[in-house]
């Protein structure tokens, strides 16, 4: 209803400011105040039908955006305080691991070090073993070599020297002193 009506003073508000004589000079002021606050009601209208609407929904659209990017900002700096943490974590666990990295290498060294020390003394000691049993097994030939030898000469001396009868006085005398 009210929009008939607004059309109807809008139509003949602009066919009486259109036509006329010269006698309704104020009579056009008149009419034409009336378009003019038709015109202005009109607008007032249509900002508060359609403009109010749509720059509140803006605003709104604009607000949440604002807080979404707020959430998102607050988010972001959380989640990067969560990885800093992560990675002043990882840090730390890697410096611990090559701590103990280092510390094995520098025990297994050690430990490594130490056997070649027991093996370079075992190795030693069977030497040094091995040197006394063939310097003794070599003074047992020199020994058994050196009493060959003795016989040998001793019976070629003993041969030379001795007659057949101090011979017999000999074993004579040997046998008596074993009997």
């Amino acid at each position: 209803m009210k929009k008939v009506l607004v059309l109807s003073l809008f139509v003949s508000g602009v066919a009486l400011a259109s036509g006329g004589g010269e006698g309704h000079d104020s009579m056009m002021l008149i009419w034409k105040t009336i378009n003019t606050l038709i015109l202005l009601g009109a607008l007032i209208y249509i900002i508060k039908r359609w403009g109010v609407p749509f720059f509140e929904n803006r605003r709104n659209s604009i607000v949440s955006m604002v807080e979404e990017a707020k959430r998102a900002k607050e988010e972001s700096e959380k989640a990067l305080k969560d990885a800093e943490a992560k990675l002043e974590d990882a840090k730390m666990k890697f410096n611990e691991t090559l701590k103990i990295a280092e510390e094995t290498a520098k025990k297994e060294r050690e430990a490594a070090l130490n056997e070649a020390r027991e093996i370079a003394e075992r190795i030693k000691a069977q030497a040094k073993e091995t040197i006394e049993i063939e310097i003794k097994r070599g003074e047992n030939e020199l020994r058994r070599y050196a009493v060959r030898k003795a016989l040998e000469i001793s019976e070629k001396i003993i041969k030379e020297k001795v007659n057949p009868e101090v011979e017999k006085e000999i074993i004579k005398k040997t046998l008596k002193a074993l009997s």
